[in-house]
């Protein structure tokens, strides 16, 4: 005579579309670590740190970037609308 074993399991109650909806979109906002706005951050600033509090620097070719950039803009505003 086999022994049953699924009599000793407890099934989860039913759970309805709305409480399933509701913890996906809770699981969605505890992502802080995801996002477009950290994507842009993790491209133009230096890497985190997770031992440091104190706020990203941007990296070296941007500030480059935009330096050249406006560098430009003088240039041709100094000779062409001057």
């Amino acid at each position: 005579m086999p022994v049953a074993l699924v009599d000793d399991v407890q099934r989860p109650a039913n759970v309805t579309p709305e409480q399933v909806h509701a913890e996906f979109e809770q699981l969605l906002r505890n992502r802080h670590h995801m996002g477009l706005r950290n994507m842009i951050g993790d491209i133009t600033l230096e890497p985190r740190n997770p031992f440091q509090s104190q706020s990203r620097r941007a990296q070296k070719w941007l500030v480059a970037a935009v330096g050249i950039g406006l560098l430009g803009m003088l240039v041709v505003y100094f000779f062409h609308v001057r």
